[in-house]
């Protein structure tokens, strides 16, 4: 079921800026949430987010059930790419991107761990989402300044209409137990295009901010 829970929350605030950009700094000051977004990076709108995911190809059965798939989902609560996606001359690249989501411990979340959060995506390449799907590294929960954090890094097979044939991207996921909720971050770059971000991502990583 799709939760507005983080809806709700931000309406009850109406004198003070929920979030604010500043310096290339995305600070939620509701939740206490700061990061660094990459220099001259872009900020991608979240209907231009919907609009291309929907036209990506899912394993079956799911891509037949799209609409229905996305319906479930909320949306990311910001995403930055590395190259303009309203630039037409980066056409059938795929750019870097970063996408920020945050989960609400509610409805079978409530005493979960992170490890077992996290490990949510490992289920068999047929019932996977995304094609030919494949964990490569699960990493090791670790501290940072009194939270929980742990990242998967893994691939799939990203198919898209832009693109003659489908590559292969490197996608990165990074949990973090904050409170009551999971905070997702996902990385995606694609080393077949030569599109590699890794000192971003980890100089993104190392700006993450989280008041307690």
């Amino acid at each position: 079921m799709k939760n507005n829970f983080l809806q709700d929350l931000f309406n009850k605030s109406t004198e003070l800026p929920i979030v604010t950009l500043d310096n290339n700094k995305y600070t939620n000051h509701l939740l206490g949430i700061s990061f660094d977004i990459p220099k001259n990076w872009n900020i991608v709108s979240i209907q231009k987010f919907n609009e291309e995911g929907r036209k990506q190809t899912f394993n079956d059965p799911y891509e037949e059930l799209k609409p229905d798939v996305f319906e479930l989902f909320d949306s990311p609560i910001i995403v930055f790419t590395k190259l303009d996606p309203n630039n037409d001359k980066y056409d059938g690249i795929i750019s870097p991107t970063i996408n920020f989501s945050i989960i609400t411990k509610e409805i079978g979340y409530e005493v979960m761990s992170l490890f077992d959060y996290a490990n949510e995506i490992d289920i068999p390449e047929n019932k996977n989402l995304l094609k030919m799907f494949r964990i490569n590294k699960k990493g090791n929960i670790y501290d940072k300044n009194g939270f929980d954090y742990i990242q998967f890094d893994t691939e799939y097979l990203f198919e898209h209409p832009e693109l003659k044939n489908g590559v292969m991207v490197e996608f990165s996921i990074l949990n973090i137990d904050f409170k009551d909720f999971f905070l997702d971050f996902s990385m995606t770059q694609c080393k077949v295009q030569n599109q590699n971000a890794e000192k971003e991502f980890k100089s993104f990583v190392g700006s993450i901010e989280l008041n307690k």
